[in-house]
């Protein structure tokens, strides 16, 4: 084999080992405690996607970006079912997701999928969003 193809490889190689590190580093299942656990299947449960079908083109197109790095994780139901709502919250979620996530979730791609649940949670989750910013701090 030519040295191009073995450096290829290595490389390959590397980043399957890299992967497999920030993988392990999620917290698993088993070591959440009751409440976390209960909440999270909540969210599990519902609903694993969303009619973005009325939606402007530029929200659809991050939709998809939502739809296929959220789930390297873990379920899209529980990003789509959560009790965030508000910008702030999205705004920290996100950056710990890409945290934890490694390189599956790029800058630019976290801007998108910020854009997506901050313009979501005000159109389908109006009600929450609403109450949340209710009660506030001013």
């Amino acid at each position: 084999m030519k040295a191009t193809h073995w450096g290829a490889i290595g490389g390959a190689m590397l980043l399957v080992a890299a992967v497999g590190l920030s993988a392990q580093q999620l917290p698993k299942e088993a070591d959440l405690d009751p409440e976390t656990k209960a909440r999270v299947a909540r969210f599990d449960k519902g609903p694993s996607k969303i009619d973005v079908s009325k939606y402007p083109q530029e929200i659809k197109d991050n939709y998809k970006v939502f739809s296929v790095k959220c789930v390297k994780c873990h379920t899209l139901a529980r990003a789509i079912n959560c009790d965030y709502a508000l910008d702030d919250e999205w705004e920290r979620y996100i950056k710990r997701m890409m945290r934890r996530a490694g390189s599956f979730i790029k800058p630019d791609e976290g801007k998108r999928i910020f854009a997506f649940v901050t313009y979501d949670s005000k159109i389908r989750k109006k009600a929450l969003y609403d109450k949340k910013m209710a009660e506030a701090p001013k």
